[in-house]
């Protein structure tokens, strides 16, 4: 008896094409100077590991939802930071890290074959994976006229971008989100780097003045990995449309999508 399996075809990990590459530079003399993956190399502060060694003993099983707690800490700290205000705690959804979440969020929205995903044209490399996992089509654009009259089921937004810097201000953000609603097009915002900028501030996707101060059709991600230099952890959350994070609350559940207690 024989079998086969089939999926959706995958550009090569990244890490992995540059394998040849990183062991020639290695070989240099002076060494190498590896801007491949962006790592946090700063210690976690003690203050969080203090706090994980105090909730290390947990045998039992984690929700996928978090706790109230968490949830709530996440509303507060949005606010504090980004003046994201009006969230509700309920749509707010523990996440293991972002990656995962930016891989299987299409499929988890129910994009499917002959649907079409935007990403921006230079963009993290899980926006195509993610679209591809669910045999969506791909349209790389750097402005919403490049669409044409295609209407995207999902469209992501990464301000500031990785890789290039680059911050998107409040009159672009807004543009996005009233071109979206009108055609019934997903915005999801990778928000992971939000706090790290040089000269202009980054605004949410959630915030007010983006937003309308209404988050219907809108997703923001984020992430403690480089903020919080907890990468080896994986933690993040999502939230924003209620209905939106029910959803992908409902699926995950099944599928044990489950962030440890500790963290």
């Amino acid at each position: 008896m024989s079998g086969s399996t089939s999926g959706p075809a995958l550009p090569d990990f990244p890490w992995d094409s540059l394998a040849d590459h990183t062991a020639t530079a290695r070989s240099h003399p002076d060494g190498v100077v590896d801007l491949s993956v962006g790592t946090p190399v700063d210690p976690v502060p003690e203050l969080i590991r203090d706090a994980l060694a105090a909730v290390s003993d947990q045998p039992g099983y984690p929700t996928t939802h978090g706790t109230p707690e968490l949830r709530q800490a996440a509303v507060d700290a949005l606010a504090r930071r980004f003046g994201v205000t009006g969230l509700d705690p309920v749509a707010v959804l523990p996440t293991i890290g972002s990656k995962e979440l930016v891989a299987w969020l299409p499929t988890l929205l129910g994009v499917r074959a002959g649907d079409l995903v935007a990403i921006p044209e230079l963009a993290y490399p899980t926006y195509e994976v993610g679209a591809l996992l669910a045999g969506a089509e791909v349209a790389r654009v750097e402005g919403l006229t490049a669409l044409g009259p295609r209407r995207p089921a999902l469209l992501w937004l990464n301000s500031p971008s990785n890789p290039t810097g680059r911050v998107l201000p409040i009159e672009h953000l807004r543009k996005v989100v009233d071109w979206a609603r009108e055609r019934g097009t997903i915005v999801a915002s990778d928000e992971c780097y939000l706090s790290l900028t040089w000269d202009a501030d980054a605004v949410s996707i959630l915030d007010p003045r983006v937003s309308g101060g209404s988050t219907e059709g809108l997703l923001a991600v984020h992430s403690l990995s480089k903020s919080s230099s907890l990468a080896g952890y994986r933690a993040g959350f999502v939230t924003g449309d209620p209905a939106l994070v029910k959803r992908l609350l409902e699926i995950r559940k099944h599928a044990g999508m489950i962030v440890p207690r500790p963290v």
